[in-house]
Parts: C-alpha cells; structure tokens; sequence
C-alpha cells in the first residue's frame, strides 16, 4: 500500500555552533584566538586560571600598598624601609593592573564596538561613579577620624578628578574609548602609549593626567602581546633572575619630585616586576595556594573599589583600642582585613546576585532567541 502522503521535513533554522557557519572554538568564544593557548593553561569556565592567579597576587600588592600609605600618612609608618618599601611596590603593581586589564580587549572588540563600549560602560564606567561617590561620602562622615579630608565638593569633580583610588577605572575607560575609536592596530597605539611616556616625564605629582600618559604603555602591551603573555612558560629558575633585575632597576631610577615612579626612568624596573609576578603565577599555578590567590583575583573588582574602606577602618580601630603602633603589626592586620572584608561582601553579593547591579561583574549577556523551526508538508507524487 502505498502511504497516502511523504513528509519531507524542512528545519529552517540557524546553527550558530561549531555546525555552522558562525561556529567558533571555545577558545575564540572567551576572546583568546583559537590555538594560541598557553600549553598547560587550565581554563576555569571561561577564564585562564594562573592569570586569575596573577590578579589576586596583584591586588595583595594593591592593599599592601594603600594600607603602608595609610600608615605613613598616620605617622604611624616612620622608618625609611616603609618608603623604600613604597617606592618599589608603586614601579611596578599598578602597571601590572593595567598589562592584565588589556589582555582581552582584542577578543571583547570582536563583538563590535557599540558592545564592547556598552560592557566597558557597565564594568569601568558605572563602577567607577558609584564607588567614587560611595567612598566620597564616607570620606566626608568620618572627617577627623581618616587621614583624608573630604568635603562634598570633591564629589562633583569627580568628571575630571578622580577619588583615590578611582584613577585606575578612570584611566582604564579613557584607554577603551581610545581602542574603540582607532582599534587594535599597534602603529597606531604604540606611538600614542610612547607619546604619552614622554610626556609624563614633564608632569609632576600623582595626578590623573600623569597616571594616563605614564601607565598607558602598559595597557598596550597588554592588548599587543595577549597571545604572548598567555603563552609564558613557567621557569622557576629565572624568578631569582628578575627579582634581581627588578631591583637593580628600581636603584637606578632617580628620586625626584613626588612621584618618581611613574617617570619614564622606572620603565626598566616595571617591566622588570610585571614578569617577576606573571613568571610567579605560572610557577604557583598549581599549589596549594592556587585556589586562594585565584579566587582573591576574580575578586579583585570588589576588594579594590572596597578595600580603602577597609583598611582605614582597621586602621581607626586599632588605635581606638590603644594598641600599641607598631607599624608592621597595624600593616599586616590592615592588609589582611583590607583584603578579608572586601572578600566576603564578594561572596555574599554573588549569593545574592548582586554583583551586576554593582558594577562589579558583568551583566549577563541574553542569547537572542532564534527562530522557530518550520515544519513544511509536500504531497506525495503520483
């Protein structure tokens, strides 16, 4: 018998995976160009897990640094090493910051500028205000308890002066305006980050105007050489190497003006540092502190836009409880409550998926719903 009717089934529809002509690996999806993976890179979802590593070690070193600064400023800090000590650190942790923050640009700016500036917007931009006004305001209710001043004119000027320590988020989105407008092209960018060195060796002060032209080499060595950098092997036996060379560099740049650190002289020693922590990371990838630095770096948005809080608040009880100021004692618990608090608001902010609406994680990007299958019915032939 022959059937009364042949279903011939026509599935118009669209296969955006690896099936059709959009597939992409999963490499090329989290913004890394297929095949240029580090070997032995360990992705954690979506992330390279030992420059996870590499940002938590960065952002100790950024509470580190803020908590000595609090200290000196409290005159609490009074030896020469807490200055030495300082200087070191601020050659190279926050060029660090900004070699790491460039190393997805390329594989974000694939989805089109209009998105990429959109992310931007939501991750530097609007973390960048609210935080700024958070911290302002706290500044100004706790007037004669902090080493600052704050008054609320400083909140207004925040378009164009940036609260301590905002001037990274500030400094980073005026970078990815500029990577939207000219591109990832580096006979564009490299001229820009040197102009911009040159300049900075006429400034003067830690002034936002000086962070722009200083770190701006740093971020474009983060965009140029991403594939590079993910691509570091792990030596354990050049770490000696360039600790070495971080601080023969570091000697050579001269103490002059207020912040000799950020002058083209203290490039050697940046650099010098930048591979010391990331040839570090690759060493640790891997041991028992793994799990602890890398969940401090996908952490490391909150605990910077918080860690000021916390520091000075540990600071301020400290000496409210009349424990005696010894100086490595204030650091050491300054530090690890500056790191600690600011952890554990991360944790609950995620449990309560707060962290979006905060600035402090992306937002989650909606799949557009594709079309409806189409079943077609064609009559048999006679």
């Amino acid at each position: 018998m022959v059937p009364a009717g042949d279903l011939r089934l026509k599935l118009r529809d669209r296969c955006d995976g690896p099936c059709g002509r959009g597939g992409s690996s999963v490499a090329t999806i989290i913004g890394f160009p297929a095949g240029k993976l580090g070997d032995g890179d360990k992705l954690s979802g979506r992330r390279i897990e030992w420059l996870d590593l590499a940002r938590g070690i960065g952002i100790v070193l950024v509470v580190a640094g803020h908590a000595e600064r609090g200290l000196m400023a409290a005159h609490i800090a009074r030896a020469a090493s807490w200055r030495l000590f300082d200087f070191g650190l601020y050659t190279f942790h926050m060029p660090l910051f900004m070699l790491l923050a460039g190393l997805n640009v390329s594989g974000s700016l694939r989805r089109g500028r209009g998105d990429f500036l959109r992310g931007k917007l939501w991750t530097i931009a609007w973390p960048y205000v609210l935080w700024s006004l958070v911290q302002g305001t706290m500044l100004v209710l706790l007037s004669g308890m902090t080493n600052g001043h704050g008054d609320w004119t400083a909140l207004a000027k925040i378009a164009w002066q940036p609260i301590s320590p905002f001037w990274f988020l500030y400094a980073l989105m005026v970078y990815m305006f500029v990577v939207a407008l000219v591109g990832v092209r580096a006979r564009v960018l490299v001229p820009l980050a040197l102009v911009g060195m040159l300049v900075s060796h006429g400034l003067d002060g830690d002034t936002i105007a000086h962070q722009i032209c200083h770190q701006a080499v740093f971020f474009v060595a983060g965009v140029l050489a991403a594939d590079r950098i993910r691509a570091l092997p792990a030596r354990p036996g050049l770490l000696p190497l360039m600790a070495v060379l971080w601080g023969g560099a570091a000697l050579l740049v001269p103490i002059l003006g207020e912040a000799p650190y950020l002058k083209p002289a203290a490039l050697p020693a940046a650099a010098c540092g930048i591979v010391f922590v990331l040839m570090l990371a690759r060493v640790l990838a891997g041991s028992v502190v793994q799990p602890l630095f890398v969940q401090l770096g996908r952490a490391s948005m909150t605990i910077y836009v918080m860690h000021i809080l916390g520091t000075a608040g540990a600071r301020i009880a400290l000496t409210r409880l009349h424990v005696p100021q010894q100086a490595m004692i204030y650091w050491i618990v300054c530090t690890a409550v500056g790191l600690g608090l600011p952890w554990l608001a991360h944790a609950i902010l995620a449990r309560c998926n707060a962290l979006a609406p905060l600035g402090l994680a992306p937002r989650k990007r909606i799949a557009p719903r594709r079309p409806p299958a189409v079943i077609v019915m064609a009559p048999a032939g006679r």
